[in-house]
């Protein structure tokens, strides 16, 4: 497999690309030849990615997402002598055609008058969209903005109700989860009904066996490329929309001027980019995996006996992953979700960033169960007659770090408890901070740890 250049197919928090080199030499020196090494938290797939350049690897991740790209990056399923066809496919057939003609009809009128506020660049216009929290079952909006919301929408305001949801919930003939649930939030209405559209074409082009299972997950994968390029949020994850309002109702400069360069980007130049550089892989030769379980679930999978060393690195802090790719999720499952409520004011509400209310909570980041959790899974990984190499970065209270769940000193004696030899190597490196403060993600030195047990 041509792995000469690496591939991001998302931005992703605690990205490990800038030192992908020194856990493949920390691995190399526990398995110099060809084995069996299992990314048991892949994430974005790229050190899967990497280590298949010499390795059989199996990937792991509860995140069907991170199934799906990695599921690419490996190459699983890749058929040797099958050409693989264009993604103008997608953009070509009748599917992606019908289904946006069907959106463009149903929100007319708010398309209309999307595309003025984009067109004249109207940074107010655009702010009182981003506020109108007109979306999903229509249940959040402000008594205050109903008019003008309905003046916007015309007869498409009806389709943010309970009734419409559970009406398309059942309907797989035409795709809307976006339209209904993301628009002037993460993204703009056009964007949300391009993004259905083309994940409807996907659906249907491989129901009808037109293309198989690794085309739709290369194609999927340059979906949610695109989708991650043009998401308007700091730190281009989904954690949180960019708001553009401050607390005393004026516009803030940055932020609308952000949000505005992204609702006019366009997803088909990122999808097209990215696959070319993805279709340029070579077939692997080796037999690789890809595996959707949780950490404890996936260790009980017989090929697990066949590992000889497994790469982790779990999440450390009480920060959920589910937060920050709950949007890719969804994408991925296109199953109309439920949307976590919190109480505010005594009052049940849908949270900013419209989250789906059975996310995937981590033990790892709990910190009445991280311990334990982590024990049992260096227990198991042992009981398997496996070396490990694990990525570690301690917290820093004076660069405002979150404070991990698991010290670096309970980690090793947790370590030290089950391998003879346990040893740790400092790594300087460049990454993305999340604050404790607030959620800006901010570009920081740290030194990132390697921890070997044999």
């Amino acid at each position: 497999m041509d792995l000469k250049e690496d591939i991001r197919v998302i931005q992703y928090l605690g990205s490990k690309l800038q030192i992908l080199d020194d856990i493949y030499e920390e691995i190399e020196t526990l398995l110099p030849e060809n084995g069996i090494v299992c990314d048991l938290f892949s994430g974005s797939g790229a050190v899967s990615y990497k280590l298949a350049t010499k390795y059989t690897v199996y990937a792991n991740d509860i995140q069907e997402y991170s199934k799906v790209i990695t599921a690419t990056l490996l190459q699983v399923g890749r058929s040797k002598v099958m050409k693989t066809p264009d993604i103008n496919c997608v953009f070509e057939s009748e599917d992606y055609k019908s289904n946006k003609k069907y959106l463009q009809n149903l929100f007319c009128d708010a398309l209309s008058h999307e595309k003025i506020v984009l067109c004249n660049t109207d940074y107010e216009a655009l702010a009182e969209l981003c506020e109108l929290n007109l979306f999903y079952d229509g249940s959040e909006i402000d008594e205050k903005k109903i008019n003008r919301a309905k003046e916007i929408f015309g007869s498409s305001y009806d389709c943010f109700s309970k009734d419409f949801l559970n009406a398309v919930r059942k309907n797989t003939n035409k795709y809307c989860l976006f339209s209904l649930y993301f628009l002037n939030s993460y993204f703009s209405l056009e964007q949300c009904i391009e993004i259905d559209s083309i994940r409807y074409a996907i659906d249907r082009l491989y129901s009808k066996g037109l293309i198989d299972e690794y085309i739709f997950n290369l194609y999927l994968s340059c979906l949610i490329h695109s989708v991650s390029e043009i998401v308007s949020s700091v730190g281009k994850n989904f954690a949180q929309p960019m708001k553009v309002i401050n607390k005393n109702g004026e516009l803030k400069s940055f932020a609308i001027r952000r949000c505005m360069r992204d609702r006019k980007m366009d997803l088909q130049p990122h999808m097209n980019d990215m696959f070319i550089r993805l279709s340029r892989l070579e077939a692997s030769q080796n037999h690789n995996k890809v595996f959707c379980k949780n950490s404890s679930e996936a260790l009980n999978i017989e090929d697990m006996k066949n590992v000889e060393v497994f790469y982790l690195d779990p999440p450390y802090t009480i920060d959920h992953y589910s937060r920050f790719y709950h949007v890719l999720e969804t994408l991925v499952k296109y199953d109309y979700p439920e949307l976590e409520k919190k109480k505010y004011n005594g009052r049940m509400k849908i949270m900013n960033g419209r989250y789906r209310d059975d996310r995937f909570q981590s033990n790892f980041c709990v910190p009445s169960r991280g311990y334990s959790e982590f024990e049992i899974l260096i227990e198991k990984i042992h009981s398997l007659g496996a070396k490990i190499v694990l990525s570690y970065s301690d917290d820093d209270s004076e660069k405002d770090t979150r404070k991990r769940v698991v010290s670096k000193k309970e980690l090793i004696n947790i370590l030290n408890k089950y391998y003879k030899s346990v040893s740790v190597k400092t790594i300087d490196h460049r990454y993305r901070k999340l604050s404790a403060k607030n959620d800006n993600r901010k570009e920081m030195n740290n030194g990132e740890l390697l921890i070997i047990c044999k």
